[in-house]
């Protein structure tokens, strides 16, 4: 199974967005959330949208046959 890019760039751009704001408040939360198990998920959460954004690609769209790419 080949790795084709299935982002448009407007997708991206949230993702990266949306990356940084939930990654940065996994580490400085300044204890509004007390459970680790959590903060460690939204981190998670905040770095495979950083890593989608970086490579264009997301597993999730690929496997349910989502594109959201213009065609060229």
């Amino acid at each position: 199974m080949a790795i084709k890019s299935n982002l448009s760039s407007v997708d991206r751009y949230l993702r990266g967005a949306i990356g940084i704001s939930v990654t940065a408040f996994a580490i400085f939360n300044g204890g509004i959330i007390e459970d680790v198990f959590i903060e460690v998920l939204l981190g998670i959460f905040g770095c495979l949208n950083l890593i989608s954004l970086f490579t264009g690609w997301c597993p999730v769209y690929q496997v349910a046959g989502i594109s959201t790419k213009e065609k060229a």
